[in-house]
């Protein structure tokens, strides 16, 4: 896909979608040591630390989450303010 010209990938890990329970950070950490692209993590999210685990453990670039703001369970703001608190670099 670098070939092709892709700028970044969107891993979403099928068994981890939807569940609420992280993300594949095995998956992530794979694709992220075999591609030089920026690599987003989807599938999964469930707390603040699966977000920080995605990016840290799963070596991703970003993250993605859908339940977590639908149902309200967290704020964006209150996501980056904990990313932040942990030592990761946000826009706030």
């Amino acid at each position: 896909v670098e070939k092709e010209g892709a700028g970044e990938i969107l891993y979403t890990g099928l068994h981890t979608d939807g569940t609420k329970e992280g993300y594949d950070l095995k998956g992530l950490r794979t694709l992220a040591e075999t591609v030089d692209l920026p690599i987003i993590a989807s599938g999964g999210a469930g707390n603040l630390e699966h977000i920080k685990d995605a990016l840290t453990e799963g070596k991703a670039d970003a993250a993605l989450a859908a339940s977590i703001f639908h149902y309200g369970e967290y704020s964006v703001k209150e996501v980056k303010e904990y990313l932040r608190d942990q030592g990761i670099s946000v826009r706030l």
